[in-house]
């Protein structure tokens, strides 16, 4: 799983120089400041006043973490990773501190993928450890189905599904896989795929609601009750929807939301007020309250709690 391109390479110039150490160049480890050899590989430094001397400890260890932060997919990124392991091993635990406070903060996608980073280096280190592999699967999955990201859903479901088929082939045999599994392959289009990986955890959900809306995506699969093209097609719409209006191109990204609405099949799976509410943005950007009043209603009407549908409801109601 570890993907090496050279795209930091081409980076690096702009805030790091790569450095390769002369021969018999060491670092000292530990309270008793033992002696440890560097690899005869290019070492990032950050870029600085007096670059033509020997970089001190620091400006080592303090490079290669930063870089790898910024470039887990670099050249040469598991001899990183062991470097900081072996030589600077409280950068890892640093690491280890940096995703339990970011598993106590509020969910957003810059700490998503600031831990999705983090989980990478740990992975460089722990090439067949199920569980990380598990969890990014999850943190991809999450994050590339929240509505500000939908743009590049494709990007994380796709990485979602490769670490967590990953997961499974290291024996870690979970129920939540099965059901990311199935949630993912029903988005691509693998309407198979996703029953097959569905009906293999039917039976261990508990009776209520979850195993009902299971019972009936199987059954309309079944029935070939399914879309006739994958809904991330949609979702894809929906973000690039987004980011015309952040463009300021309103009537553009009107015309993509109204196109994903007139799916009914759509619409009746995916119930997210975030969808309503920016239809109704998008309508009342374009001179049209009353069917910006109608999306607004459609959001409350799934969470009465959700409150910028609730303003814009308001906001427009009173504008008459």
């Amino acid at each position: 799983m570890t993907e090496q391109t050279p795209a930091a390479d081409s980076l690096a110039p702009k805030f790091y120089r790569l450095w390769t150490p002369p021969p018999g160049t060491t670092v000292a480890v530990g309270a008793d400041r033992t002696p440890m050899s560097l690899p005869q590989i290019p070492l990032p430094l950050h870029r600085q006043g007096g670059e033509e001397a020997l970089p001190d400890d620091n400006a080592i260890g303090s490079g290669l973490f930063d870089y790898l932060r910024e470039f887990p997919d670099c050249p040469h990124n598991r001899a990183y990773a062991e470097l900081l392991r072996d030589a600077f091993p409280h950068y890892i635990a640093e690491i280890g501190s940096q995703l339990a406070m970011l598993d106590a903060r509020e969910v957003d996608p810059p700490y998503i993928r600031r831990k999705i980073t983090f989980m990478r280096i740990l992975l460089l280190l722990n090439p067949d450890n199920a569980g990380l592999y598990m969890q990014l699967g999850m943190a991809h999955y999450q994050v590339g189905m929240m509505f500000s990201e939908l743009r590049t859903c494709r990007f994380d479901l796709l990485k979602a599904l490769a670490y967590l088929q990953k997961a499974l082939s290291l024996s870690a045999r979970n129920a939540a896989i099965y059901n990311y599994l199935g949630q993912i392959d029903f988005y691509l289009g693998d309407y198979p795929g996703a029953a097959r990986h569905w009906r293999g955890i039917h039976d261990q959900l508990p009776e209520g609601a979850a195993r009902q809306e299971l019972a009936r995506r199987l059954e309309m699969i079944e029935r070939g009750e399914v879309p006739d093209h994958p809904l991330i097609d949609h979702f894809e719409t929906i973000g690039k929807a987004l980011a015309a209006y952040r463009d300021g191109f309103a009537d553009r990204a009107l015309r993509d939301m109204e196109a994903v609405a007139a799916d009914e099949y759509f619409r009746s799976f995916y119930q997210a007020p975030e969808f309503y509410h920016f239809l109704g943005l998008c309508r009342e950007r374009c001179e049209d309250p009353s069917g910006a009043i109608a999306a607004f209603a459609e959001a409350l009407a799934i969470d009465e709690d959700f409150e910028p549908a609730r303003e814009g409801f308001e906001r427009v109601h009173q504008q008459g």
